[in-house]
């Protein structure tokens, strides 16, 4: 990967072509764009964004996809750019993620005006699937979800935000690779939430369990830089105390397959905003050695 990040500083030339050819994978191309965008600003990062629409545009002009296979990688890649540009000049996670979060929205709220018939169709697709898999677990009608418009909208804006930070978090990786070794762990580990910022995210978000389920991935979406708050502390803790990683390899286990784990790393990032963990845990550490 450092093979690759220098790859792309080399020249204008071979980060567009990084940025074209990484379309076919996995967060190459936005983080592509990130990563100039962080370095050289983005008036330079938008030359390589274009070169990333590129294959997008193509797709959407020679195939039968949907409209919405080509919008939420856009998106994607439209909001790494903004957010990379964010961190650049204030250089503060806290106000990237949660710009980040709210371009996510915006994008949403835009695939319902673009592609109208699409994501109603999408829609249509998930209430089959989910009434398929309730149909076969054997839940009754009485227990069982119906998917509707806003929380497809809702999945959608979480997708594009998730593409977003983790592109941004490569970015940001191969930068510190480059010309700051360790810069990155650094700034990850010490990564907290403003005390009244993360109140008041999770004040919302104690509301939002109260609306009803369709509204889910919304309120998940604005708990995500309590979420990224939370893993970092995990990181830095694990780092401070020296103790291995199958712990990390533990938390990312439980996000993925464990539903209450988000909770409690979001209810985590809130405790350590308010009386500072890391600290404390620190001094304990220093005691003890």
């Amino acid at each position: 990967m450092r093979a690759l990040a220098q790859f792309i500083m080399r020249g204008r030339a071979q980060a567009c072509g990084t940025a074209l050819v990484g379309s076919l994978l996995p967060l190459i191309s936005p983080a592509a764009v990130g990563l100039v965008a962080l370095r050289k600003g983005n008036s330079q990062a938008l030359i390589v964004a274009l070169w990333a629409l590129l294959p997008w545009l193509a797709i959407y002009l020679s195939s039968d996809l949907t409209p919405f296979m080509t919008l939420v990688p856009v998106a994607g890649l439209v909001v790494t750019l903004v957010a990379a540009g964010v961190l650049r000049v204030i250089v503060s996670w806290q106000w990237t993620l949660l710009v980040t979060a709210f371009l996510s929205a915006v994008s949403a709220a835009a695939f319902a005006f673009i592609a109208n018939v699409a994501v109603d169709q999408i829609v249509a697709d998930v209430a089959g699937l989910v009434a398929q898999v309730n149909s076969q677990a054997g839940v009754s009608e009485e227990l069982q979800f119906v998917p509707s418009r806003a929380f497809v909208l809702g999945l959608l804006a979480w997708m594009v935000a998730l593409t977003a930070v983790a592109s941004l978090f490569v970015a940001r990786w191969w930068q510190a690779v480059l010309f700051n070794p360790g810069g990155f762990k650094e700034e990850f580990h010490q990564f907290r939430l403003d005390k009244t910022l993360a109140i008041a995210m999770f004040a919302v978000v104690v509301v939002g369990v109260a609306l009803p389920r369709e509204y889910a991935p919304w309120i998940e979406l604005v708990s995500l830089p309590l979420l990224i708050a939370g893993i970092a502390m995990v990181h830095s803790s694990v780092a401070l105390m020296g103790w291995g990683g199958q712990w990390l390899g533990l938390m990312y286990f439980g996000l993925l397959f464990i539903g209450p784990t988000g909770v409690l790393l979001v209810g985590l990032a809130v405790v350590d905003s308010i009386l500072n963990l890391r600290s404390r845990l620190a001094a304990f550490k220093n005691r003890n050695s």
